[in-house]
């Protein structure tokens, strides 16, 4: 089976640290630990109330984000599967 092509590499000084890399790979897991150490940070710090009202919007703004790139990977991966489909023998 073919595989999923990877979208054009950071070639920057960026690319030298290779967390940049794994937040591009795999944004949901980055946002749920971003958003339990807002939750963390909400209960257990004593943070003035509008600190913690930008953290939550900063959040939601990169929730936003994450969606957008793991909706990219899904309809990548549908167009992949249906130029297999198209290639394949009928049965």
């Amino acid at each position: 089976m073919a595989s999923i092509p990877k979208r054009g590499r950071h070639r920057g000084p960026a690319a030298a640290f290779p967390l940049l890399e794994i937040l591009r790979e795999h944004p949901a897991r980055a946002y749920s630990v971003a958003a339990a150490a807002v939750a963390l940070v909400a209960q257990y710090v004593t943070v003035p109330e509008e600190a913690i009202l930008a953290l939550v919007a900063a959040l939601l703004g990169a929730g936003e984000v994450t969606q957008r790139v793991e909706n990219t990977k899904t309809a990548e991966a549908f167009k992949l599967l249906a130029k297999v489909a198209a290639k394949a023998p009928p049965p």
